[in-house]
Formats: C-alpha cells, sequence, structure tokens
C-alpha cells in the first residue's frame, strides 16, 4: 500500500511541475523559454524596452502646412519607422504663428512617448523670437536629427532674374523693395536672408507664408518676387518650369538637379543649411527615448527610405542619442547668439 502511495505521490508531482513550466535543468519560478523570438526575422525595436512600450498610436505634430518639407519629411520617415515601432504613427498638421502653435502643444504633451513633433535649427530659442511663447530650449527631450537640407533660391518668372548677379543688381535698384518670400516667420528662411543681406549689402522686404509649399506657389504665380524654399518644396514646381531656379545653398551640387549651380559657384562664400529632426516633450525616460531612437534609425537605415528620401529631394543626415543632444544644445547657442545681434523688428 505505502509502495502504492509513493508511486501516486510521484506521478502527480511530476504532473505538477510539467504544468508549471518546470523541467529539467529549469529554476523554480523562472519563465519558461520563449521560442517565438527565434521564428522569422523581426525588426521590432519596441521589443528591447521591459515597459513594452510602445502599446498604442502615436501622435506626431507637424507644426506647417501639409505638403511643405517639414510634413514630406516627418511622413516619409514615420512611415518606415511603424514596422519597427510596431504601432501606427499619425501626423498631424497643427498650423499657426510660424509653427509655434504646434511646438506650443508639443511642450505641454504628456511625457509618455506618446506625443512627438518635428522639430528645427530655430525652434529652441522661438522664446527670443515671437512674444506670448511659453517654450525654450529646456521644454524639449530631442529624439533624432532626420536631415540637413539646404534651400534652393528661386525667382519668378515674372521678375526677370535668371542668376546671383542679376538678384544682387535689382535689390540693390531698389532697397528693400524686392518681395522675398518665407515659409514661416524667424525660421530658417529668415537666417539664411540675413547671412545674405549681410554679406552681399542688399535689402530685401520679407513675405511671410504658412509653409514652404505657399512660398513657392506664391513665386509660380508671380506674386513674390524670390524665395528660398527647400530642395523638396522646390523641385515639383522647377521640374513644371513655373519658376526660374538661382542657386542652391549646399556646398556641392544635388543629384537629382545637376543644373542647379551652388551659390559659392557664382562667386560668394556662402552656404546655409537648416537641420530636421524628431522631439519630444521634456522628461521622456531615457528608455523611450532610446526605443524611439533606434527605431527612426532603423528607418533611416533602410534601403528604400533612403530611396524614397532621395527622390524627393531630402538631403538625409543622422543623429542620434547623446551625439545629437550635444548638437541640440550647441546649435542652440549658436542661434541664440545670431538672434541676439539682429534686429527683430524689421
Amino acid at each position: 500500500m505505502k509502495r502504492m502511495m509513493a508511486v501516486i505521490l510521484a506521478a502527480t508531482m511530476v504532473m505538477f511541475f510539467t504544468a508549471c513550466g518546470i523541467g529539467a535543468g529549469s529554476k523554480q519560478g523562472a519563465p519558461a523559454q520563449d521560442t517565438s523570438a527565434n521564428q522569422g526575422n523581426t525588426t521590432n525595436v519596441a521589443a528591447k524596452s521591459e515597459s513594452k512600450y510602445p502599446e498604442t498610436t502615436i501622435k506626431m505634430i507637424v507644426p506647417f502646412g501639409a505638403g511643405g518639407g517639414a510634413d514630406i519629411s516627418i511622413r516619409m520617415i514615420s512611415k518606415y519607422a511603424e514596422k519597427h515601432l510596431g504601432q501606427k504613427i499619425v501626423v498631424n498638421n497643427v498650423t499657426g504663428g510660424s509653427g509655434t502653435v504646434g511646438l506650443t502643444q508639443l511642450a505641454d504633451s504628456k511625457n509618455d512617448g506618446y506625443t512627438l513633433g518635428y522639430f528645427a535649427s530655430t525652434n529652441s530659442n522661438d522664446n527670443l523670437l515671437f512674444e506670448g511663447i511659453s517654450y525654450n530650449a529646456d521644454s524639449f527631450t530631442p529624439i533624432v536629427e532626420i536631415a540637413a537640407d539646404p534651400h534652393i533660391i528661386v525667382a519668378s518668372k515674372k521678375s526677370g532674374i535668371t542668376n546671383i548677379e542679376q538678384l544682387i543688381a535689382k535689390a540693390k535698384e531698389k532697397p528693400g523693395e524686392m518681395t522675398f518670400g518665407i515659409g514661416g516667420a524667424w525660421t530658417s528662411w529668415d537666417f539664411l536672408k540675413i547671412k545674405l543681406e549681410e554679406q552681399t549689402g542688399i535689402k530685401m522686404k520679407r513675405m511671410v507664408f504658412q509653409g514652404g509649399a505657399a512660398a513657392i506657389n506664391a513665386i509660380a504665380s508671380g506674386d513674390c518676387d524670390v524665395a528660398v524654399p527647400f530642395v523638396s518644396e522646390a523641385l515639383p514646381q522647377i521640374q513644371a518650369s513655373n519658376v526660374i531656379p538661382i542657386a542652391i545653398t549646399s556646398s556641392e551640387r544635388f543629384e537629382l538637379a545637376k543644373d542647379i549651380p551652388t551659390v559659392k559657384e557664382s562667386g560668394l562664400d556662402f552656404e546655409h543649411t537648416m537641420w530636421r529632426g524628431i522631439a519630444a516633450p521634456a522628461g521622456v525616460s531615457e528608455e523611450v527615448a532610446s526605443v524611439l531612437a533606434d527605431a527612426f534609425k532603423a528607418a533611416y537605415d533602410d534601403p528604400e527610405y533612403q530611396k524614397e528620401a532621395l527622390k524627393a529631394g531630402m538631403f538625409c543626415q543622422f543623429k542620434g542619442g547623446d551625439d545629437f543632444k550635444e548638437f541640440y544644445l550647441d546649435n542652440h547657442e549658436k542661434y541664440k547668439a545670431m538672434i541676439e545681434k539682429t534686429d527683430l523688428s524689421k
């Protein structure tokens, strides 16, 4: 009888341990091994996160209108980053105030990683450029840089300008009368104008538009003389022969527009680019920031993304992690110094 009871007890214990997932060589309390990770080549970067972030849709704020350079660049990389995050990224265009309305909304959002936003060179100094701005450089967590875009200087057919020399000559004939379209006040466009005016001794009248698409359309219609859209904004109108391309502000010619000379080729020692990136509200955890940076890096490295970005006219450049945080602070100080010596009333 005792022998029978011992056999029954041993069998019961085997069944108990089998049900609990404890086998030979396993430690009690340890989770059973997940073999699914070995099946297929998963690229879900979010799997690294112990908190399982992200678990729902991520909102991406673009503080400028649809169709402009900001919108194009963010929608493109977000499409590829979704694959690595395992969640949708929904882009919201929150326009107004030269980008400050959308960035205020970003700064005021919860810092849980579910609200991100487009961010560029001058935005950390918006409180110095516009009245009533509550955010500053400390209001955001820089995540990644995805591009460093030059501008293309374009002129309307109505203006009669076909090169840099003519632009300078016409601007000097009637100081302050040539209209210069910018896709948002006190963004990269304005600082390009300041640098160009200082170097050439000319003065132009600024016309502010809500986004680069609106500015380039004004050039095509002849309602503005000159503008400096980004390459992604300018190429469609250039290819349609609706505007006159004058020069590109990069150090070298662009592969998709090799007929457009650099400003340097016109005899001016001039170069200007604007970086584009993604930021989150201040206080986002390092773990969440790391998951996001990894996902956008994986998206950036995708050969299909690189092809699509080139076709769209983007100048790809990536920074993430500590490198981007350091660059973000250095860039803030550089533009702060430029702003402090500029008369913002003009």
